[in-house]
């Protein structure tokens, strides 16, 4: 628990950074300022240098759950949040009507469908084998590295688009039931991140279309499919793209 207090009181860290990032630490240059993967680094998970079936390591994340729950019971008893605290039928109805109303909405069905094009695209169609990425006169596909970079971006934002799109419109709905100030404007920073992704999406499909001259109308459905999303993002989400992400939009 000292650890994390102490790791929380470090002045180089940016508070909140993690809340509005895509979680792709590896391509991200905050790291040396985020608390959140200043804590995978102090708590090493990579999967490379630390046996999963080893006990030793259940054990250390056992010792950081229960210093992680002594340091949230702690900020709770601070701010008077009781977990004990029963949630009655109303509010579960509540709760799940909210989840479904942002499941309808035009952007979070148009998230999803776009998630299901891309693993329809994988997984049927083998666009992304080793063979796709050949063009005419190369040897190998390593000869075009774009190409690779392109498929771990669209991968990488495929689901997390739509989650950050729900989480936008639930942070809205509940916004408008009186949430703290603090709050009021957390459905645009999420909004930002799924626009983030889009347009880096989008810009791999590119690069995909720009090669593979035999898929594009393919791509074409994608990236359709993308631009609609966009608009209607901004449109339902107006100061998203204004929104100041800690440490992020910030100079």
């Amino acid at each position: 628990m000292d650890k994390l207090k102490k790791m929380a009181e470090n002045p180089m860290l940016i508070p909140g950074i993690y809340n509005y990032c895509d979680r792709w630490c590896e391509r991200c240059t905050f790291t040396s300022r985020c608390m959140s993967f200043a804590m995978e680094k102090e708590f090493p998970s990579n999967r490379d240098f630390l046996d999963l079936s080893n006990a030793s390591f259940w054990e250390t994340m056992a010792s950081i759950l229960d210093s992680t729950l002594e340091l949230l019971h702690e900020m709770a008893r601070e701010k008077g949040v009781d977990f004990d605290l029963d949630i009655n039928e109303e509010d579960r109805v509540e709760l799940e009507e909210t989840h479904r109303r942002s499941r309808r909405h035009i952007c979070s069905i148009l998230a999803y469908k776009y998630a299901d094009m891309v693993d329809d695209w994988v997984s049927t169609s083998g666009q992304f084998s080793e063979v796709a990425f050949r063009l005419p006169g190369t040897a190998s596909p390593g000869e075009i590295p774009d190409l690779q970079d392109a498929r771990e971006v669209i991968l990488w934002y495929q689901h997390l688009i739509p989650v950050k799109i729900m989480r936008a419109l639930q942070s809205r709905t509940d916004a408008q039931e009186s949430l703290p100030e603090h709050c009021i404007r957390d459905w645009d920073g999420s909004a930002k991140v799924a626009l983030l992704g889009i347009d880096r999406s989008m810009a791999a499909w590119g690069v995909m279309q720009a090669y593979m001259i035999d898929f594009r109308e393919d791509i074409e459905e994608k990236l359709f499919c993308l631009e609609r999303l966009r608009r209607k993002i901004e449109a339902v989400f107006p100061g998203a793209r204004s929104f100041v992400r800690p440490g992020f939009d910030e100079i």
